[in-house]
């Protein structure tokens, strides 16, 4: 028997099929969630469903008396620090959720306290990408993420002093999107999109645990697996008392962690 998690999210929703302590099978739906998609899920796998566990925002617009096995909805918050802290092995940090904004959880031995947000996320990316450059899904974001030089978009400190300074790196970004000009590449304003949110979400957990004594921040969410994503964070890293995890199978953290927290 196996439990069915659902993510109900803004732009995504992720399911997976969990059995004997580990993830099964799983998808990811970029259209909206309905009953006819889980079940195609489920057929295709050929599951033997003992319960189904929804979290996310859209959770609550779900009709629960349609199903015929026990449902049980858990909510978000909750989800992002159980799955965070699962996927990276932890028993305490900040766990940083990339969707289409992004929530920052911190999870201690007196259990999980949201402690706020920023609407810089997944939503900023697509809907620029898609309104500026005409770039409309993720596997297209991703191929133009590889081939994008940063240092063709971004003004750093190495373009204005050859000086090494104790704390500021010449890679370190000065001002973003500073070199954009009318005929700057795609893929290098794809690059420079994740870097500037990576460098808000990045500096806001160092912020958020300047005055803690957890340093290791998790991050989770779909797009914190993009090209470019882990090197904005070594940057930061280098300079700031700081570590940052990114799990695997992190785009499923928080629909494993409504499983694990439904136990």
């Amino acid at each position: 028997m196996s439990i069915i998690g659902i993510d109900i999210g803004t732009s995504t929703t992720k399911i997976v099929e969990y059995k004997n302590e580990k993830i099964e099978n799983k998808l990811i739906i970029r259209d909206g969630f309905s009953k006819d998609k889980l079940e195609k899920f489920i057929n295709e796998n050929q599951i033997n469903v003992e319960k189904i566990v929804f979290t996310g925002i859209g959770a609550d617009k779900v009709n629960l008396e349609e199903y015929d096995v026990p449902v049980k909805v858990v909510d978000e918050f909750s989800a992002i620090a159980k799955g965070g802290l699962l996927l990276a092995e932890k028993e305490k940090a900040l766990v940083v959720s990339v969707g289409t904004g992004t929530a920052f959880i911190e999870v201690t031995e007196n259990g999980a306290k949201h402690l706020g947000g920023t609407g810089v996320g997944a939503g900023t990316l697509f809907n620029i990408c898609n309104r500026m450059l005409g770039v409309k899904n993720f596997d297209e974001i991703v191929s133009l993420a590889e081939k994008g030089k940063i240092e063709k978009i971004d003004l750093r400190i190495g373009d204005i002093t050859d000086s090494d300074i104790p704390t500021l790196p010449l890679d370190l970004t000065l001002s973003n999107f500073g070199k954009f000009e009318e005929d700057s590449k795609k893929e290098d304003i794809v690059i420079g999109l994740i870097n500037m949110i990576f460098e808000v979400i990045g500096m806001m957990a160092v912020f958020i645990t300047s005055k803690s004594d957890i340093k290791e921040a998790i991050l989770i969410g779909n797009i914190t697996v993009i090209p470019g994503v882990r090197y904005v964070l070594d940057r930061i890293e280098k300079v700031q008392n700081i570590k940052f995890i990114v799990p695997e199978n992190t785009e499923f953290a928080v629909v494993l962690g409504a499983i694990k927290a439904s136990e």
